[in-house]
């Protein structure tokens, strides 16, 4: 009787240490979940996972859910000692930097730091059944995690809150909890040993997680050039085009404009096509930048018909017609929208503060410069007005359309 109560004390034991996990590892970042034989039978109660990265990187995450908008992500990062590691629990909320999140409880446990150039969180979270956005089913076979981690110096904040720059990587994983089912253990990955890292970043083992996701390996080339492309189209082309009509003048000025703001327009197409990619790799585009960026495509694809019908009726009428105003203004808004729409842009990608003054700074200066010119212009026009009280406007438009004058065509 004495040798069987020891036996199954001994297999209780032994449940309760050598917990059963599912893990993934690829590329020196490892993930692995424990779900207490408990919590899997009431489907709610403490579960364990373990995140493990090299400490080249800034910050690595694991979150709970199939994307970012509603996931339940936790990040680690060194803290500002450099001794240990920072939790941060944050809540997707689309394709910008996660909220924090107040409500979750969770607890590091021991055997989390840094050692031997790596970051370990050992975590306990014990309302990971359900968050604001989403749930998991702690008996799903296939249920969804999605992974990140950025490059980089270490954060080295104490601050669960500390503000996080966009990952250079992203996926996800399908982790069979039921495989990761059993075992009564407080700390299940205490003398948890790092498997073999995938290079290839697949399933080692029949039944084990799956990976998929990812940036393709130009993605970071792209964003920067699609940043580049669009400044220099919205913030220094388009109004350079603008201030050239209006204060130069010299033959064929009114065709060099239209040569000018069209060849921009087709740089500011060319950021669009790389938008769209980035969009289709971060399932972004219902952002805002996003949608105002389409928008502002659009409806500049008028002002070169607006520019055309302008300049036949004035042939014709020698006087501004229904698609000069139109041309005028509307070509000032949506430029102004495209050049706010940066900032936002530099907003979702989470780039530095300096980057973000820079912008504003230089996109302020500039758009300053412009609205000044055609003040400018305007109150030289007005007077210089002939007797027919012609505005300024129409005295520029007849200036430049004049048959036989320099600026005419």
């Amino acid at each position: 009787m004495f040798l069987s109560k020891l036996l199954v004390g001994l297999l209780f034991t032994a449940s309760g240490i050598y917990a059963q996990n599912t893990s993934y590892c690829s590329n020196n970042i490892c993930f692995a979940v424990n779900i207490p034989a408990s919590s899997a039978s009431a489907g709610t109660g403490d579960i364990y996972f373990r995140l493990s990265a090299p400490t080249s990187m800034s910050w690595v995450a694991l979150g709970q859910g199939s994307s970012m908008t509603g996931s339940n992500i936790f990040f680690v990062y060194a803290n500002a000692a450099g001794t240990n590691v920072t939790l941060a629990p944050r809540l997707g909320v689309g394709e910008k930097q996660p909220s924090m999140n107040a409500t979750s409880k969770v607890t590091l446990l021991a055997g989390s730091g840094i050692s031997k150039g790596q970051m370990v969180a050992n975590v306990r979270c014990s309302n990971c059944n359900s968050w604001e956005g989403g749930s998991m089913n702690f008996t799903d076979p296939a249920s969804h995690w999605i992974w990140a981690y950025r490059n980089g110096p270490a954060i080295a904040s104490d601050d669960p809150a500390a503000p996080l720059h966009i990952h250079d990587e992203y996926g996800g994983l399908k982790f069979n909890l039921k495989s990761a089912a059993g075992g009564n253990s407080a700390n299940p990955f205490l003398t948890y040993v790092t498997p073999a890292s995938s290079s290839t970043s697949t399933a080692s083992s029949p039944g084990g997680p799956a990976s998929f996701g990812g940036f393709p390996s130009n993605y970071g080339s792209v964003v920067i050039a699609h940043g580049v492309l669009a400044s220099l189209a919205y913030v220094i082309l388009f109004p350079t085009g603008a201030i050239a009509i209006r204060m130069f003048n010299f033959r064929n000025l009114l065709w060099f404009h239209a040569w000018w703001m069209v060849t921009t327009y087709m740089l500011a197409l060319t950021s669009l096509g790389m938008a769209a990619w980035l969009a289709y790799w971060t399932h972004n585009l219902g952002s805002a930048h996003a949608i105002i960026g389409f928008i502002v495509a659009g409806c500049l694809a008028l002002q070169p018909i607006t520019g055309l019908v302008h300049h036949i009726l004035y042939k014709r009428r020698g006087r501004p017609n229904t698609a000069t105003y139109p041309h005028v203004w509307w070509g000032r808004a949506v430029i102004t929208l495209g050049i706010i729409n940066g900032g936002l842009g530099l907003r979702l990608s989470n780039n530095t503060k300096t980057g973000e003054i820079a912008y504003g700074v230089i996109a302020s200066v500039m758009w300053l410069v412009w609205m000044g010119v055609i003040v400018v212009a305007a109150v030289k026009t007005r007077e210089e007005k002939s007797d027919e009280s012609e505005t300024g406007e129409q005295i520029i438009v007849a200036q430049l359309e004049k048959p036989g004058s320099q600026n005419g065509s």
